[in-house]
């Protein structure tokens, strides 16, 4: 019953019942009286034709039944009852009665109200003549100067009840028609009114669920279609209000994802709002759990969550620096306020950022700086040492000095080899190298290798074994470069080896790659400086490599060379074994 379409229709068809049964009442009830006018003056006007007629006959007394079979003719062609008695004196006579008057009855009030020669219709219980409904009396008087009066009686249902039983019965049935054709109408009007208003609660329903597509499309001219057409435009709008902050988040999405940096986001309670991936992978936390919960719940370092803390509640920039240890890096953290209004606090959003590599490399860039220094420093202090004792006569004889210049040279040479090996190995992290890559066939690069180191192996009595296939396929080089990689690998070998010692040059294919592996049998490399030995000025053996000549740079430009070419390099050692230094490089 809530509904608007049986409010409307109930309504309306309450409305019509109403307005049909007044009607019909008003109806009934003026036709009513209408006929029952008609009915009286044509009952009075039948009474005063018989009075004319029957006056003539009762001044003679002898001629009474004529008179009564006068009554009993009028009443069968009038359809009416008919009563004559004298009323004046003693009541000698009455011609006919009523159904429910007896002769002797006391005559009826006509008899006292109505003149002679004038008539009356009366309606109710007019005695001698019975129970009428209807009733015309006239009185008149004989030549004897008595009154006698004549009663003619019709019952209402003869003249006014069937007319208005039929006029009730047409009416009724209109109202039955009217009441069908009512519902049918107040259905279609109600629909009508209802059926836009349905499918538009429908639509909001749907827009709430967060379907902002629905669309009425009426285009009726009255207020309905009117609001149709505001609820779709209304709807338009917010569509594409919808759509472009859809599309904003999804690029504020984008932004937070690729950044970099981790950010991190609670509300004025602490309650996490915002991670993304970078920040949940940074502090080792669960993306989705964070969110909602609370910043001291996680499980991350103290320092974090106390410096949001600090921030929400003195409102001021707050950072951090602090470190994980599972994996182990190091991280910075940067907290701001946030608000929403001057008054307003919406909370703090941070921003974590991994130091962990920036601070390998300035871990890296101060010690380069130190063993550089170092390495320049040694030749450095030999040379000024010898150019001393030279200028200032230390180096007296002939064979001193030529002594002191010889060492002089060789020094300036160590100093030109590692200004070289820097500059080499500087050009090809840059990229300021350019590769020129084809199909190099590595038998004979390590061949010519070996055959550079010949009377070095012959001079040491190091003993060289060479395993390579004669299928090996060609790879995908720069041949200088490679050379190089082959030259300070064997160099390494042969300066770190034992005396009457051998050195191993093996090569095999693998699936599209080709490994080459320069072994030693040295005294060995300890199993914690395995991953540090491809850094610059890392050495196993810090004594003997300077005492060798060696930069400390050869193993890293190793590296370099074969990462630029895609490959990779590997170590192993084994104390009082040797050493097994591997690369890989593309076939063709």
């Amino acid at each position: 019953m809530r509904s608007l379409f049986w409010k409307v229709f109930l309504g309306n068809l309450l409305t019509l019942l109403v307005a049909l049964a007044t009607v019909s009442i008003l109806l009934a009830t003026t036709f009513e009286n209408l006929y029952m006018e008609q009915a009286k003056e044509r009952l009075g006007y039948i009474t005063y034709s018989m009075a004319r007629q029957l006056q003539a006959l009762l001044d003679e007394p002898a001629r009474v039944e004529e008179v009564d079979a006068l009554r009993r003719l009028m009443e069968v062609s009038s359809g009416t009852k008919i009563c004559v008695l004298r009323t004046s004196g003693p009541q000698q006579k009455v011609l006919g009665k009523g159904p429910a008057g007896e002769t002797g009855d006391t005559p009826g009030p006509g008899a006292l109200q109505v003149e002679a020669g004038d008539t009356a219709v009366f309606s109710g219980t007019v005695a001698p003549c019975g129970e009428d409904m209807l009733l015309a009396q006239w009185n008149f008087t004989d030549q004897r100067g008595e009154l006698w009066s004549l009663y003619v009686r019709a019952s209402v249902g003869d003249f006014v009840e069937q007319t208005v039983l039929h006029l009730r019965q047409l009416l009724l049935l209109a109202v039955l028609v009217a009441t069908v054709v009512s519902l049918l109408v107040g259905l279609a009007l109600s629909g009508r009114i209802s059926g836009p208003l349905r499918r538009m609660r429908g639509a909001v329903a749907e827009m709430a669920a967060g379907d902002f597509s629905q669309r009425l499309g009426l285009t009726e001219p009255d207020e309905v279609g009117e609001l149709a057409r505001s609820f779709d435009s209304l709807a338009d709008n917010l569509q594409g209000t919808l759509d472009e902050l859809q599309h904003e988040q999804a690029r504020l999405r984008g932004i937070l994802t690729s950044v970099a940096e981790g950010i991190l986001a609670v509300d004025a309670e602490g309650r996490v709002t915002l991670l993304n991936p970078q920040a949940a992978s940074l502090l080792n936390v669960d993306q989705q759990r964070a969110l909602g919960a609370n910043i001291e719940e996680l499980a991350i370092p103290d320092e974090v969550s106390a410096k949001f803390s600090q921030c929400l509640a003195s409102n001021r920039l707050c950072s951090v620096e602090f470190s994980l240890r599972s994996p182990q890096r190091s991280l910075v953290l940067q907290v701001a306020p946030v608000r929403a209004g001057e008054e307003e606090r919406w909370g703090a959003v941070a921003v974590v950022r991994d130091v962990t590599e920036t601070r390998r490399l300035e871990h890296m860039r101060r010690r380069f700086i130190s063993d550089a220094s170092h390495e320049i420093r040694t030749p450095l202090t030999a040379i000024g040492g010898f150019a001393a004792a030279i200028a200032d006569g230390t180096a007296a004889t002939s064979e001193e000095r030529t002594r002191s210049a010889s060492l002089i040279l060789r020094e300036v040479k160590r100093l030109n080899r590692l200004v070289n090996d820097l500059l080499d190995l500087s050009r090809i992290e840059s990229g300021a190298v350019e590769l020129n890559l084809e199909g190099v066939d590595l038998s004979e690069l390590i061949h010519a290798a070996l055959e550079a180191f010949e009377a070095q192996t012959t001079e040491k009595d190091i003993q060289v074994d060479l395993d390579v296939p004669s299928d090996l396929p060609p790879v995908r080089a720069d041949s200088d470069r490679v050379y190089q990689v082959l030259v300070n690998l064997i160099s390494n070998g042969i300066r770190f080896n034992r005396p009457h010692g051998k050195i191993t040059v093996a090569a095999r294919r693998t699936e599209g790659w080709v490994r080459v592996d320069v072994t030693d049998a040295g005294s060995g490399i300890a199993a914690a400086e395995l991953p540090f030995l491809w850094e610059r000025f890392r050495r196993a053996d810090t004594s003997r490599a300077r005492q060798d000549g060696g930069t400390g740079l050869g193993l890293a430009i190793v590296r370099s060379i074969i990462e630029a070419h895609g490959g990779e390099v590997h170590a192993e050692s084994e104390i009082g074994k040797g050493s097994t230094f591997s690369f890989t490089l593309p076939t063709t």
